[in-house]
């Protein structure tokens, strides 16, 4: 083994992985061994051990002569392997080093392979085929349930999310920590676009975030609705994300998120609500959802298409995405327009030419092209966002949301690239406003269900009584301002 050993550190290692192995380490140097150490779940050092120390340090001299195709600077160092250590025991001497993180509470709940447990595609169905059993029969319990107590709110088709839904078909966690679940790749493709010097490569990888996570938000179960002031924080890799409620009708919610590096930062507004038929149940997220790159201030804009669920009451249960969605570069006035579930066109009179034509892409399928902002108008009141006649391809878009996405036919990613990262919440950093301290929760977690419904009908009682009062309170405030 040879006595020196090459140590690259900084915050893409999983990159710098990539270039070693396709630039660097090849011909002479392709016997080379590379071993990874992770902070927060995140590759952030490599470590080379070479047959010798010849090839040691030919690969120093051609590591400064090469330039990497990114703008940061990787910092090597060499150290001298005095004790013959081999690597594993290099691996424990460099971990030894580094400050002994706390262990904080990991959020152990199964979401990981929910996508592959619930669901198969089928091309000729509009959307994915749930096929729990268990989770089924519990759907068609609070459907009944609803249709039974509530029914002037379903066949109206107005909001359900303030419709006080038996606990049975609660999820385990609150909507807070349901849309820190969906950040759980967050740190891959963000931190990849703050490094990125290309503006059209940047917007892409911020594009991959946005369809990346499609994927972890199909549960058929609903998430408790946070209390107005509630709040949750946690640590997703080198994320922080902090979020509280501030509206309670709508459901809304703020957040704000930053890398340990600063690289980048997340902030804006979730406005959440859902309308149902007596078979069908549409989810609209609204707002504003920012990401910034600190360090050149370049802005983004995210919008999230709509979800609808099929055969809420009867017949098979569909999950599908509909519409579009849009990641606009705000800065650069670039956007990638994306289509999800395009239909073909018709042909035939009046286009009729579908009804007789087999469905060409499979319902997870989407694609559309990166274009300049000016031609893409934004639908700000859902997503049926519309592209402008006269616009020119910059690049084209395309893959399936549960497999891959595609620039121009090039893979940017795929499904089983990267684990999802461990959602930490210290305990210690916890605000008594925490939802994860909600009694309500707590029974419901405890599968103690009788107790979770009575104290989640209790708090929405409370819940009332405080909009009432804030309600006269403004009234108040109004006749005080009219006397001035």
């Amino acid at each position: 083994m040879s006595k020196n050993i090459a140590i690259i550190e900084n915050p893409l290692a999983f990159i710098v992985e990539d270039y070693l192995k396709k630039k660097l380490l090849t011909d002479e140097f392709s016997s080379t061994k590379i071993y990874m150490i992770l902070k927060n779940e995140l590759p952030y050092k490599i470590f080379l051990t070479f047959e010798s120390d010849t090839l040691c340090s030919k690969f120093i001299e051609k590591y400064h002569q090469k330039k990497f195709d990114t703008n940061i600077d990787y910092k090597l160092d060499i150290v001298l392997n005095e004790k013959n250590l081999n690597p594993e025991e290099i691996k424990n001497e460099i971990l030894k080093q580094e400050e002994a993180n706390k262990k904080p509470y990991i959020f152990e709940f199964p979401y990981e392979n929910e996508y592959w447990i619930d669901y198969v595609t089928n091309p000729d169905k509009p959307g994915l085929l749930y096929k729990n059993e268990e989770g089924k029969k519990k759907i068609y319990k609070t459907a009944k349930y609803l249709v039974t107590k509530m029914g002037k709110n379903i066949l109206t088709g107005k909001s359900i999310l303030n419709v006080s839904f038996p606990v049975f078909i609660f999820d385990k966690r609150t909507l807070h920590q349901a849309f820190c679940h969906e950040q759980r790749l967050a740190p891959y493709y963000l931190t990849r676009a703050a490094y990125c010097p290309d503006v059209l490569e940047r917007l892409k990888w911020v594009t991959v975030h946005l369809l990346s996570f499609l994927h972890l938000t199909t549960t058929q179960v609903k998430p408790f609705n946070p209390i107005i002031g509630e709040t949750f924080q946690c640590r997703i890799g080198n994320l922080k994300l902090y979020l509280e409620q501030t509206v309670n009708h709508p459901i809304t919610a703020n957040f704000y998120g930053i890398d340990d590096d600063k690289t980048y930062e997340m902030f804006g507004y979730q406005i959440t609500d859902a309308s149902v038929t007596p078979t069908t149940c549409m989810a609209t997220r609204l707002g504003l959802y920012y990401v910034r790159f600190i360090k050149d201030n370049t802005l983004f804009r995210i919008r999230i298409p709509d979800a609808l669920v099929r055969g809420t009451t009867i017949g098979d249960r569909m999950f599908s995405y509909e519409n579009k969605c849009l990641v606009i570069d705000i800065t650069n006035k670039l956007c990638s327009y994306i289509e999800i579930n395009p239909q073909t066109k018709g042909g035939g009179f009046f286009g009729l030419g579908n009804l007789f034509k087999k469905r060409q892409n499979f319902p997870d399928y989407f694609c559309g092209s990166i274009v300049h902002s000016k031609y893409v108008q934004v639908d700000e009141n859902g997503s049926n966002h519309t592209l402008l006649k006269g616009y020119h391809s910059i690049c084209k878009i395309s893959g399936e949301w549960t497999n891959n996405i595609k620039f121009d036919e090039e893979e940017y990613w795929g499904i089983h690239d990267n684990t999802l990262l461990t959602m930490y919440h210290d305990e210690n950093l916890m605000c008594p406003s925490d939802g994860s301290l909600r009694t309500d929760l707590q029974c419901f977690i405890k599968n103690n269900i009788d107790a979770s419904q009575k104290e989640k009908e209790r708090l929405e009682v409370k819940q009332r009584e405080d909009r009432k009062l804030r309600a006269k309170w403004a009234k108040e405030r109004e006749k005080e301002k009219g006397k001035k």
